[in-house]
């Protein structure tokens, strides 16, 4: 029997969506690449279609109707509503309905749907998705099936379920990198990915009644309680230090060190980072040592 040529689909695929992946959609990406034209949700449906209007479009206009039965299917009243829409089809026409058992027996069946429990179906328990999609191009598409020799449809049939396979395991290791680069994160700065060097138990108050973590990464950054105690270098509002005053103190009788320079931030940023006191023998000396020490913690981290 020739497919229809005025319908659109040569298939459309009627399941729960439960099997999908267990059986359906390697089906139906096998059938495509056999060249049948199949009505299947993920193939079908786009953002903002009306689920409702395509599925009846789909049920109007496909030559064959796939029915995957399974214990999900069976429990479901959408599945169901598909397959009154074949079934309405099939009255006083040829074949339409072409069911295949997966994970269930002829007894459920028979409760379920008695004219569906008469008809020949292909039980998974005996065939894989590629094997079934091989024999329903068999009745769907006849042309195909007897212009192409068989050893080649298997090849093409395997060649399909081959390329995703290959895909799977390139997801699959890829979610593993970005699962292990997400605990790594754990363990950097998360502005300049600088390791962490240190991590320490401190008191959050002076009576030390509560307790805090202190994270120490080698770019200098350091975080207590999840706040910034000293901002990482790279950070593009790292303070600048024209946003601290410099306070310069005379102690003539010091005999080393009469000269000493505290550090005053003047901005609300500036508290990102803390700057030494700095001694000198002259207010010049000091003032170099507060810059040294700046332009020190201010280098970006170069791994």
């Amino acid at each position: 029997m020739q497919t229809n040529k005025s319908m659109k689909w040569d298939v459309f695929v009627s399941h729960a969506s439960e099997d999908k992946i267990s059986f359906v959609r390697p089906l139906a990406n096998t059938l495509q690449q056999l060249g049948v034209t199949v009505w299947y949700d993920e193939f079908s449906l786009r953002l903002g279609d009306s689920i409702s209007r395509s599925i009846d479009k789909g049920l109007a206009e496909s030559a064959f109707g796939i029915v995957v039965l399974s214990p999900s299917f069976i429990a479901k009243p959408w599945p169901e509503y598909e397959l009154r829409g074949l079934v309405s089809r099939e009255i006083g026409a040829s074949k339409i309905i072409l069911p295949i058992w997966h994970g269930v027996n002829q007894e459920e069946i028979l409760r379920f749907s008695p004219p569906l429990a008469d008809k020949l179906a292909i039980d998974t328990n005996r065939v894989s998705p590629q094997d079934a999609a091989l024999q329903i191009l068999q009745v769907v598409r006849p042309d195909l099936y007897s212009q192409t020799p068989r050893d080649k449809l298997q090849q093409m049939a395997m060649q399909g379920q081959a390329v995703r396979e290959l895909q799977y395991e390139i997801d699959r290791m890829k979610n593993e990198l970005q699962g292990a680069l997400e605990e790594l994160s754990e363990f950097q700065c998360q502005v300049c990915q600088a390791p962490l060097v240190e991590r320490i138990s401190a008191p959050a108050d002076p009576a030390g009644d509560s307790w805090d973590t202190r994270e120490i990464y080698d770019c200098g950054h350091i975080t207590f309680g999840g706040h910034d105690e000293s901002a990482c270098p790279s950070d593009p509002t790292f303070p600048k230090l024209d946003e601290y005053r410099l306070n310069f103190e005379h102690n003539p009788t010091e005999p080393h060190y009469k000269w000493q320079c505290f550090v005053q931030p003047i901005t609300r940023n500036a508290y990102r980072l803390s700057l030494s006191m700095a001694l000198g023998s002259t207010r010049e000396e000091c003032e170099k040592k507060i810059k040294e020490e700046y332009e020190r913690r201010s280098s970006k981290y170069k791994s």
